[in-house]
Formats: C-alpha cells, sequence, structure tokens
C-alpha cells in the first residue's frame, strides 16, 4: 500500500476498534460478560504477518456463548462488507441467533464518540435481500463490496410519535416542528424500532428498517463449555477454547490437552495451547517453539507471539524476550511483535523492551521506544549513559527520555556537558517550555533557557508544520519550458 492508502486503514481500523469496544461495554446492561474472540479485534496495532480476519466473529460471551459482530461507521446504517470468499463473507461464523452491533462513530472527538448500538440477530439480517450493494472494490482494497439494509436515522433530534393514518413515520423535532417520513413505504419489509414518545438523538438513533428486531438480548447464561470442546462446528469449538483459559477452568484441561495435541485446525490447536499455559506454565515451551520455528508459517509464528502476550506472568515474558533476541535469523516482523508484546501487553515488562530502543533492526527499535508505556525510575540512570554513547544509543535515549517527560534527568545531563548536553537539549526541546519551566526547578539555568530558545521557536515556525507540505508541493511544480527561448 501507499502512504495514503496506509493511513485510511489504520483510520478505519481504529473506528472499528473503538466500536468493539463501545459493544462490549453496552452489553454488560443485558448481563453480557464480553471478550475479544478474534485476537486484536480490540487492537489497532497493523501487522503485516497477520492472520487475515477469518470466521471468528469480534467478540464472545463467555457466560452465554453468543457471538457478537460490530460495525462502526461515520454513519448509523445497518452495513456490512463482502470479501465473496466462504470464510470472509460478512456473516462467517455467525450463527443464527449471535448478534450484530450497528453504530455511528465521531472520532473526530476526544476521546472518539460513540451511538448506543443497534443489534439484530444474524438470522433476520440473513432473512432479508440488502437493498443496496456496492461494487466491488479493487484486489489491492480486499475485493471487498458493501451490503446495506434499508434503514432510517433522523438528522434532527427530537421525539418519535407514530405511524400517522397515512402510514409515514412522524416525529417532533426540538424545534417543535412536526416531522415525516414516507420513504419507507417502498421498502420490501417495515420495522419501527421506537415506541411513541421515545427519544430520538440527531444521526444516532434508527427509528425504522427492514431488519426485524432482535426480540430480548438478555445473557441467558447457562453455556456448556465442555460440551462446546466437542462441537461439531468450529467455531464453536474456538470459543469455548479460549473462554476456558480466560476462566480459568482447570476442569477441562483433559478437553483442551486433546484438541491441543489432535485438532487439524493449527489456530484452533495453539488457541488450545494458549489456554493451557495459563493453567500451566510448562505449555508455554510448546508456544514458544511454534515462534521460534522457521517451517512454520508466518503467519502461525506471529500468532504464538500474540498468544504469549496476552498470558501476564514472568515465563511468557522470558519466552517473548527469548523470541524477541536478535540472532540473524528470525523475520523482524516476529521480533518486533515480540517486543511490543512485552511493552503493550497484558503485562508489561519495560527492562526486558530497553534494550531493543537501540536494535541493529530499526524496524524493532522503533518498537521498543513506541511501545514502551512507561520508565521506571530505575532505568533512568541506564538511559543517561546512553546519552554519551554512539548517536544509535544517544538518539534513542533522548526521544524515551523526552516521551516520559524526564526533565530533571535530561537537564542533569545537559549540566554534564560534552555531547551528552547536546543530546539532552535536542530532547527538551521537543518538549513545550511550559513543560521545561514547570518541572526543572533550579536545574533550569538562564543560561539552558536560552540555549533552548532557537529549538523551541521552531514550534511556531508554520512552514515546518502542515505548511511545510504545501511548499514541497508547490517547489514541485516550478519546471517549465519556455518553446520561444529555443
Amino acid at each position: 500500500m501507499g502512504f495514503k492508502e496506509d493511513a485510511d486503514f489504520a483510520r478505519l481500523v481504529r473506528m472499528g476498534v473503538f466500536a468493539t469496544d463501545a459493544v462490549r461495554t453496552d452489553l454488560k446492561r443485558y448481563g453480557h460478560e464480553v471478550i475479544e474472540l478474534e485476537r486484536f479485534a480490540m487492537s489497532n496495532k497493523i501487522w503485516q504477518d497477520k492472520v487475515k480476519r477469518g470466521r471468528f466473529p469480534d467478540l464472545v460471551c463467555v457466560r452465554c456463548g453468543t457471538r457478537i459482530e460490530s460495525r462502526g461507521k461515520s454513519q448509523l446504517r445497518i452495513i456490512a462488507s463482502d470479501s465473496g470468499a466462504e470464510e470472509r463473507s460478512w456473516d462467517a461464523g455467525m450463527r443464527d441467533d449471535d448478534l450484530f452491533a450497528f453504530l455511528r462513530l465521531d472520532m473526530a472527538q476526544r476521546p472518539p464518540h460513540s451511538s448506543q448500538p443497534v443489534y439484530f440477530r444474524t438470522k433476520d439480517l440473513r432473512a432479508e435481500v440488502p437493498t443496496k450493494q456496492s461494487s466491488r472494490k479493487a484486489a489491492s482494497e480486499g475485493s471487498e463490496l458493501t451490503r446495506m439494509w434499508d434503514s432510517w436515522t433522523p438528522t434532527w433530534s427530537g421525539v418519535f410519535l407514530e405511524t400517522d393514518s397515512e402510514e409515514r413515520l412522524t416525529g417532533r423535532n426540538d424545534n417543535g416542528r412536526r416531522v415525516t417520513y414516507s420513504h419507507w413505504l417502498r421498502w420490501p419489509a417495515r420495522n419501527v424500532y421506537l415506541a411513541p414518545g421515545d427519544q430520538v438523538i440527531a444521526n444516532e438513533t434508527m427509528v425504522a428498517g427492514v431488519v426485524a428486531p432482535p426480540g430480548s438480548i438478555e445473557c441467558p447464561g447457562e453455556w456448556d463449555l465442555q460440551v462446546a470442546l466437542s462441537d461439531a462446528d468450529i467455531g464453536e469449538r474456538y470459543a469455548a477454547v479460549k473462554v476456558a483459559g480466560v476462566l480459568g477452568r482447570s476442569d477441562l484441561i483433559a478437553d483442551l490437552v486433546l484438541i491441543a495435541r489432535d485438532d487439524n485446525e493449527w489456530r484452533l490447536r495453539l488457541e488450545a495451547e494458549a489456554s493451557l499455559a495459563r493453567l500451566d506454565p510448562i505449555w508455554l515451551k510448546v508456544i514458544a517453539e511454534t515462534a521460534m520455528t522457521p517451517t512454520h508459517s508466518n503467519e502461525q509464528r506471529m500468532e504464538a507471539v500474540f498468544a504469549l502476550s496476552e498470558i501476564p506472568t514472568d515465563e511468557a515474558a522470558a519466552a517473548l524476550a527469548q523470541i524477541a533476541a536478535d540472532d540473524g535469523q528470525k523475520p523482524r516482523e516476529l521480533r518486533a511483535a515480540a517486543v511490543w508484546g512485552l511493552a503493550r501487553g497484558t503485562y508489561p515488562r519495560p527492562d526486558l523492551v530497553l534494550p531493543h530502543a537501540s536494535d541493529r533492526e530499526e524496524f524493532v527499535a522503533l518498537h521498543a521506544i513506541a511501545g514502551l508505556p512507561f520508565l521506571p525510575n530505575n532505568l533512568v540512570p541506564g538511559l543517561l549513559e546512553w546519552l554519551s554513547q554512539d548517536d544509535k544509543h544517544a538518539a534513542a535515549a533522548a526521544r524515551l527520555l523526552q516521551r516520559c517527560e524526564a526533565v530533571r534527568p535530561l537537564l542533569t545531563a545537559v549540566h554534564n556537558g560534552g555531547r551528552t548536553r547536546l543530546w539532552a537539549l535536542r530532547a527538551l526541546g521537543d518538549l513545550s517550555p511550559d513543560q521545561v519551566r514547570s518541572l526543572g526547578g533550579e536545574l533550569l539555568t538562564s543560561e539552558i533557557e536560552h540555549d533552548l530558545e532557537p529549538i523551541w521557536i521552531g514550534r511556531e515556525d508554520w512552514l515546518r508544520g502542515p505548511g511545510a507540505e504545501g511548499l514541497e508541493a508547490l517547489d514541485i511544480q516550478k519546471d517549465s519550458f519556455n518553446p520561444l527561448l529555443g
């Protein structure tokens, strides 16, 4: 992909992550206890070698086994993407009574704002032929097409009134004006989702659609995990395997071992090993061996790293550190994923991440620097020593100290002089003057502040910000030829 396509894809992935989390939170109101089923459904980290979405939905309830797919868009509609392939169709892995959740996301707000989800049963979506369908996208965009079912989400806020004598939908907006909607009379099926007097929020409340409402979505509970582990449906087995580990069901170890040793589907086998590793650390070695074995596919090796990143133990962290180690043989993305797991996984180990901030592979080093969520005080002295080493170590240390707003350690380094002083000044210059002044105290002398002024002034230089893009765009438009000059 080009940069624009990468940015667009990242934006859509981020929207999907916030939508999925909003649905997970909302379902608590109905008694559901929901976890991620499709790995990375709730993370926007993009990996080239990650297993592409298969037939596992986004979420699953650990109490009843209901699977849930979330669909967050900038407009509230009943809409789904379809690749055409059976394992990646719009309803892949979904059973008739499983739930689809549709919601509107406003990503311009901080944090992003989501509407209340609208839920439908898979069987009801399947029962209605989509009323609109886009052309299939190019292969570079996943060869997907978009299916959309008719619905009405008003652009005004107010109150829903009724279906009038002409069978039009009516409401009263906040200005007191009566509003009618007659377009739905042309729909092949008509369902109203509100009762008279219900509140309507502009762009966030779906009033009607062609798809039948789902009925009660309260969690019924009573999911028999042991039965599910031997179900003929691979999706049911996969969900049960994952939930068994999360719930710490040691009574199901024998069932999980059977799947880990005998199942022909490698993703299911790996997930069984991951659940077993939560119950017995001996299984960590099996997962680590998958990640370290070159004959396995890159997707399998990466998935093993992701599984280790979800297990909150020192043993799992040690396995990730072994995978991250540079032996000149492992793919750089595999090592970066292990570093990312140590930094951003369920059991952060900054001490094991830090050595990779100056890794020989810049790709790995960038993941270490970006991934570190915090910097423990006991690691700061080592980074200050890096400032006086080679430029790669010094640059990494300066950036990490700057990102963690370690103003006083950086000012101490400035006072030490030499090349250390230059790197420390560079890092302090990337912080705002207010931050440095408020945290620097007596270490911030007038001389140091004077030295920082030329760097800080760059923060006000519009030609080094967004304006630089326009300047560069104009600079490449200056070629011209005058035929009158021969």
